[in-house]
């Protein structure tokens, strides 16, 4: 009658044994998720047949119906190993047989759960092991066992200290701290030369055996991709700093020469002129290497920022003469405020700068530059004359340039400082028959 039930009322697919031994041999030659059993039936009780499914498959969820309720059978069912325990009467008074079938959806929930979650550890590259307060390891998986070269049952009953040393006593003392204070919590750590990450969450904090569950990454290439990364940065600034002084120094006494030279030689106006002119354009080269060398650096931690108010906080502080400045659309994205700036300055200056043949400098119209944005990113284009992206030649290569008085700086930056965002740069020709830079790659902010 239950098993009729809980077919044709819950949708569950049922076999009804009419005794333990033919009960059991369907057992072991089909796949079952949960077995109901009665506890007086003939030939064995409740609980000899728990003890013989057991026997057979330790997980199996096992709900165990009995007409007696007294504790003597509900403390030896829990003790077999009991998945359940429910009276019968309690069961045939819900018709519906609701309650058991809750029950038998939970029970089989769990192992599959289980079940996914134990795949999960066996296959993890992580060191994962439940540690009991003392220390003692209680279970442990095989990324576990490959790394202390010690097998997985052998590392059973051993502690952390035996296992690791030191270390092992410093993440018992951290899984001491999880299980009383029972929150999670992590920490990073050595073992010889490979770094790791340790996550320390507490188990079972109020059973009789209280544990913790270490999850260790190792993150040794991530650690020395880090150190290097600042190595990196520390000898860009170095080099910054270096050009700074080194040519900095020179470019002020040829400015002070010069400043003489006004002085004992004032009608030479075209020698005035060609010194000036080379004094500019290396402190503009000073400038922009050291733009090169500071803006090349990684991007750890952007904030959001505003693009279209980057833009224009840009084009204020460019030299752009009579050109004009259109912001299309704009968006919130992710990015260092300051070298965002960067970007636009030196696009900005490219198109004010390059974008009307010098030839015909003085009757072409003002450049416009338009700034909008893209589905993965932003564009900044102008009306210029363009750019003749079919010659040999790497625009973003430094020291590229189609003016003399160019420092052939400016893409490159541009490309630098786009990379240190994680984003990519493209050229190519605007709707007016410009030049057209695309960024790509941006983290947008809703």
């Amino acid at each position: 009658m239950t098993a009729e039930t809980l077919a044709e009322d819950h949708g569950f697919g049922t076999h009804a044994a009419s005794d333990p031994k033919a009960a059991l041999d369907y057992f072991s030659d089909n796949d079952v998720d949960c077995i109901v059993s009665d506890y007086e039936m003939p030939g064995m009780d409740g609980l000899e047949f728990l003890d013989a499914v057991r026997e057979r498959e330790s997980d199996i969820p096992f709900i165990l119906l009995t007409g007696r309720g007294d504790e003597e059978v509900a403390s030896e069912a829990i003790a077999a190993g009991v998945t359940d325990y429910l009276l019968k009467l309690e069961v045939v008074e819900d018709k519906q047989y609701g309650r058991l079938a809750n029950r038998i959806r939970n029970v089989v929930s769990k192992r599959r759960t289980q079940a996914k979650y134990e795949l999960l550890v066996d296959t993890s590259p992580d060191l994962i092991a439940q540690v009991a307060e003392d220390g003692t390891i209680l279970a442990a998986n095989p990324a576990m066992a490959e790394f202390t070269d010690i097998s997985r049952a052998e590392l059973v009953g051993q502690t952390l200290a035996a296992v690791l040393g030191t270390i092992g006593e410093e993440r018992t003392a951290v899984g001491q701290s999880v299980i009383e204070d029972g929150d999670p919590t992590h920490a990073e750590d050595q073992i010889d030369g490979r770094s790791f990450h340790n996550i320390y969450v507490p188990i079972d904090v109020h059973s009789h055996r209280p544990s913790f569950q270490l999850v260790s990454r190792d993150i040794t290439e991530r650690v020395e991709r880090e150190r290097e990364l600042k190595r990196q940065n520390e000898r860009l600034e170095e080099f910054a700093s270096v050009v700074s002084h080194d040519m900095r120094n020179p470019l002020n006494v040829a400015q002070s020469a010069l400043q003489l030279l006004e002085k004992d030689r004032g009608d030479d106006a075209e020698l005035r002129a060609r010194l000036t002119r080379s004094l500019d354009r290396m402190e503009s080269l000073i400038d922009d290497v050291l733009t090169l060398a500071r803006e090349g650096e990684t991007v750890d931690d952007p904030s959001v920022v505003d693009l279209g108010t980057i833009a224009r906080e840009s084009w204020m502080v460019t030299d752009s003469g009579e050109a004009e400045l259109v912001i299309d659309s704009s968006a919130r994205i992710q990015a260092d405020d300051g070298r965002l700036g960067s970007i636009f300055s030196n696009l900005y200056g490219n198109a004010v700068d390059h974008g009307r043949p010098s030839s015909d400098a003085e009757n072409a119209e003002p450049v416009t530059v338009t700034v909008s944005v893209t589905d993965d990113g932003f564009v900044v284009a102008d009306d210029g004359c363009g750019m003749d992206l079919s010659t040999d030649g790497d625009p973003f290569e430094m020291g590229y340039s189609s003016d003399t008085e160019g420092t052939g700086m400016g893409l490159t930056i541009v490309e630098r400082v786009a990379e240190a965002h994680g984003w990519s740069v493209d050229l190519g020709e605007s709707e007016d028959g410009g030049l057209a830079v695309e960024i790509s790659g941006v983290t947008f902010v809703e």
